[in-house]
């Protein structure tokens, strides 16, 4: 478990450290970080059965979809994208300034929450990592790397 932890984050948290794009590893980086995974993969194996067969998230999915309509109103407020941000979010002034630029090219609108003045949201949705997206048909925990919250927004 401890491998798997390291690996996700030397994937998702060393961008953001190193402000390294994963598209330009070097050769070297490519092959320990494709190890490691591999490692973690091996230990591991529900991961991949659980990326290959969706329908093991049909029920979550069924239930976030249910929460997003039920607080579409106040989540959305008329934009296309909700993000959550909070006091003591280090990665929170980021990530809001990576989804504007990108939303923004995309001709999207972002309604900013924060956590401390949502607490209702906060406990209807179970928000419980900063920073939260909240898209039409999908939620975020946590900071995403601009590259893979590209791909999500792509789907808008």
């Amino acid at each position: 478990m401890i491998r798997f932890v390291l690996v996700a984050w030397v994937a998702f948290s060393a961008p953001a450290l190193a402000e390294t794009d994963m598209r330009a590893l070097s050769d070297g980086e490519r092959l320990l970080l494709g190890e490691e995974v591999r490692a973690v993969l091996l230990e591991h194996p529900e991961i991949v059965e659980r990326a290959l067969n969706p329908s093991l998230y049909a029920d979550d999915i069924a239930s976030d979809l249910e929460l997003i309509a039920a607080h579409a109103e106040a989540l959305f407020a008329n934009k296309s994208i909700a993000l959550f941000v909070g006091e003591d979010c280090p990665d929170c002034e980021r990530a809001a300034a990576e989804l504007a630029a990108l939303s923004n090219a995309r001709g999207l609108s972002v309604n900013t929450l924060t956590l401390e003045d949502n607490p209702d949201l906060r406990d209807a949705l179970q928000i419980d990592t900063l920073p939260f997206y909240v898209l039409p048909e999908l939620m975020l925990r946590g900071a995403m790397p601009a590259p893979v919250l590209e791909r999500f927004l792509d789907r808008l």
